[in-house]
């Protein structure tokens, strides 16, 4: 090792080039709606191969590049987005107990190391305002896990730089960064199944089913219709597969509708364990808008769904 390496290796070192390099990362927040709006088209364009009119989208992709930046609903969609908030939406809604039991929140990394030792030995740690399953840890055996360096890493995901509040979608700008602690749930087969409602104006339109998206295995998305029949659809290069029936299926429906009553569209996504059901999140912006579905058709039809102006 040489000296410059060395010397970047000093802990305090490391954390002022990491300092120096997170105060050049542009706000976006600051940028103008044109700037955004030209940004989310380039983006949208890359991903997806064509550009799009931001003044008249017409496919579900497209709506929601326009759901992301103009879309305020009653002006606080931050209790929609961020983790911590929603799970007080849900209960004004549909009442206590529909959200995975929190067991903690803490807005500061030296927070969080004091109640450190007082956690379970399994939980599931997440941030607050990340998505696609980026920023989450599941903790299974907490007395083998080495605080420090996780410190490291967690205390990243409470610089608001780092995570969706610096973006181009408007509902997360208000948001403020937190970590929180949840009961870690599992079924009998060690595969928590993740059930999404895609609904538009408070009515369900189909379900897409996710397998093994959290912990390392190869996802498979997979949608179905209202009554559990599969769709001859594709999203990207994710396989299909067979995921079964949840036990709590009419009462996804139930919820699916009141929760998302009021919104153009919103997707809300459970998981059905053998005794309980949860509403694991609610998503204005699935996948950022950016799924190729195969048909196209099936990316029309939630379009013509989708009445976001």
């Amino acid at each position: 090792m040489n000296i410059k390496e060395f010397i970047k290796n000093i802990p305090i070192v490391q954390h002022a080039i990491e300092q120096k390099k997170y105060n050049r990362k542009l706000d976006l927040r600051s940028l103008s709606v044109e700037e955004r709006v030209e940004r989310v088209m380039k983006r949208y364009e890359t991903r997806m191969g064509y550009r799009m009119d931001m003044n008249h989208p017409k496919t579900y992709t497209e709506k929601i590049q326009w759901y992301k930046i103009f879309y305020t609903g009653d002006g606080h969609l931050d209790r929609i987005v961020d983790k911590y908030l929603m799970k007080e939406y849900v209960k004004e809604k549909i009442g206590d107990g529909y959200t995975v039991p929190l067991i903690g929140v803490w807005s500061d990394i030296e927070s969080l190391e004091k109640d450190w030792n007082n956690l379970p030995e399994e939980f599931c740690i997440k941030s607050t305002v990340q998505c696609e399953g980026k920023f989450i840890d599941f903790i299974h055996n907490k007395s083998k896990v080495d605080f420090k360096t996780k410190k490291k890493e967690w205390a990243k995901w409470l610089l608001p730089k780092n995570t969706l509040i610096n973006g181009y979608v408007t509902a997360y700008h208000n948001c403020v960064p937190r970590i929180i602690a949840e009961q870690y749930l599992e079924n009998i087969k060690n595969q928590l199944f993740d059930y999404k409602v895609f609904c538009f104006d408070g009515q369900p339109f189909c379900f897409e089913s996710a397998m093994e998206r959290f912990e390392g295995g190869i996802p498979t998305f997979t949608f179905y219709d209202l009554n559990w029949n599969k769709m001859d659809v594709t999203s990207g290069n994710h396989p299909n597969g067979d995921v079964p029936k949840p036990k709590h299926l009419s009462e996804m429906l139930r919820l699916s509708k009141i929760l998302s009553a009021g919104f153009p569209h919103l997707r809300v996504d459970f998981f059905d364990t053998d005794d309980k059901l949860y509403v694991a999140e609610l998503t204005l912006y699935t996948a950022g808008g950016y799924s190729i579905y195969n048909p196209q058709s099936f990316n029309e039809k939630m379009g013509e769904l989708f009445k976001c102006f």
